[in-house]
């Protein structure tokens, strides 16, 4: 431990970070912000005494640490290729009828952003404007997850969205077990061609399609708490929609966003 976590001024410092998010947060989502009592100010604490290296007991990291940003050359040249490999990706799912949900389409979803993201959010399945517009996310769902990105220290044209299913469900239902089937072999292409160094399942449906939780399992009993899809680490969190109906869950998803924070290089400080 570095000797700055040992500062009570340090330390005092970065839970005033912590704060300022949770009421940067709490502006996004209209909800007043509640009033905290005036604490005394703290005597000055002794310095404690690091233990000796030997006795120390290694803590095992929740998600592995990345290493800086590619090289920008490099960065580029990916996602040049990614770009090419999933605009051929969008032509040949182009009038896609292997699943009952192309039948009442307007727009099949394909999804959009970063070709080379270091995030990828991961939703259900378009809803009405979506299915008008084409775009994922939009509405008044997606200007909340636009405004949780910002909060993040990124534009939302730095990640990658994407949804398990492409078309939208009949009366925004949640997509059928096959239906999700039928569609996860193109999310997976998606998310092998972006490489995201991390992803956040929106809501239960994502967790389910990705195979991350059960069907029965609890998304609240399941959030929070990095999985793995295929090598990548995956942070379950609530749906924007859901926030949106339960704004009091939007702390828990705010410390679930916070978790991804060491794995983005490309962040900027909020």
């Amino acid at each position: 431990m570095s000797d700055d976590l040992l500062d009570p001024a340090a330390e005092l410092a970065w839970i005033a970070a912590q704060a300022r998010g949770q009421l940067e947060l709490d502006r996004l989502l209209g909800v007043p912000a509640a009033l905290v009592p005036t604490l005394p100010a703290l005597a000055p604490a002794p310095r404690p005494v690091a233990a000796p290296l030997a006795t120390a007991t290694p803590t095992a990291p929740t998600a592995p640490a990345p290493p800086g940003d590619e090289d920008p050359a490099a960065l580029a040249a990916r996602r040049r290729d990614a770009e090419a490999r999933l605009d051929a990706l969008a032509r040949r799912m182009a009038g896609c009828t292997k699943c009952r949900l192309s039948e009442g389409r307007n727009q099949l979803v394909f999804g959009q952003g970063d070709a080379a993201a270091e995030v990828a959010f991961v939703g259900e399945g378009p809803g009405y404007h979506e299915d008008q517009e084409g775009l994922a996310f939009v509405g008044k769902a997606g200007e909340l997850l636009t405004k949780m990105i910002k909060a993040m220290g990124l534009e939302r044209d730095e990640v990658f969205i994407a949804n398990v299913v492409k078309c939208r469900p009949p009366g925004n239902r949640t997509p059928a077990p096959d239906e999700m089937g039928t569609c996860l072999p193109f999310l997976q292409e998606q998310l092998e061609i972006v490489r995201p160094k991390v992803i956040c399942a929106l809501g239960k449906t994502a967790a389910v399609g990705l195979g991350l939780i059960a069907p029965d399992e609890a998304l609240g009993r399941s959030r929070g708490r990095f999985r793995d899809w295929r090598g990548t680490p995956v942070m379950i969190t609530y749906h924007p929609a859901y926030l949106l109906r339960t704004p009091a869950d939007k702390r828990k998803a705010w410390e679930d966003l916070q978790q991804l924070f060491p794995l983005i290089a490309r962040r900027r400080a909020t």
